[in-house]
């Protein structure tokens, strides 16, 4: 479901971006999106639910869903354009090590099997993009974490989280020649075992396993572009 909420999300932004929405105006009803975007009920109310909680939009109870003004939406913002060097991205990483440690202990006690499907499939699609020499692996990651959050059950982990869009991964802030410097095929084999660490511990529901692997992998990461930019 992750995904189809994801494009009910998309679809509405461009439509502001475009001033087919604009400030003031009425989203179109669950109805109209439902049959629209073939989505179900629950999706277009967790794509809302999304946007309420990044302000983009604000709920009249009985009259409908409208788009908020620009300057009345949040201060602080975590999108990709935020992210303007790498060293931001490893305070991003600093933030994330304690935030999706607590998503992975709390998603170790309440996964459902179908969240675990979700993270799998994740974890899937990551293992054989790799295993055909591909290192096109960048939505799999996000959607992994972003599984994950989902499983806390508390879906203020997952609004953060998708709030900061790709920039969740290193990658999209690494230059030519900063990439150039790291074995992305190794680099990438080191993240997917730290991810199948993550997943089991879930799977074990095991949450101070989950926590330490989660925090150990992105400890990891920040490690790792430390070693790229030469950072102290």
């Amino acid at each position: 479901m992750g995904i189809l909420t994801d494009k009910v999300v998309a679809t509405l932004f461009e439509d502001i971006e475009r001033g087919a929405l604009r400030p003031g105006d009425k989203i179109p009803t669950e109805a109209a999106l439902m049959k629209q975007l073939s989505v179900s009920r629950s999706v277009v109310r967790e794509a809302v639910s999304r946007l309420q909680a990044a302000n983009v939009v604000e709920t009249r109870h009985g009259i409908g869903t409208f788009i908020r003004a620009p300057e009345e939406r949040e201060a602080v913002r975590l999108q990709d354009a935020d992210l303007s060097s790498l060293l931001d991205i490893m305070a991003i990483i600093e933030f994330r090590i304690d935030l999706e440690g607590a998503a992975a202990a709390l998603a170790a006690g309440r996964r459902t099997d179908a969240h675990l499907k979700q993270i799998s499939a994740a974890l899937k699609k990551f293992e054989e993009q790799l295993a055909n020499g591909s290192t096109d692996v960048l939505q799999h990651d996000v959607e992994f974490h972003l599984q994950i959050a989902r499983a806390s059950g508390n879906r203020y982990f997952y609004d953060v989280l998708s709030q900061m869009g790709r920039g969740v991964s290193p990658r999209t802030r690494l230059g030519k020649a900063e990439i150039a410097e790291l074995d992305q095929v190794e680099r990438l084999r080191h993240v997917l075992a730290e991810h199948r660490a993550i997943y089991q511990a879930i799977v074990r529901q095991d949450p101070d396993d989950a926590r330490a692997a989660m925090r150990m992998h992105l400890s990891n990461s920040r490690e790792r572009l430390r070693q790229v930019h030469g950072a102290g």
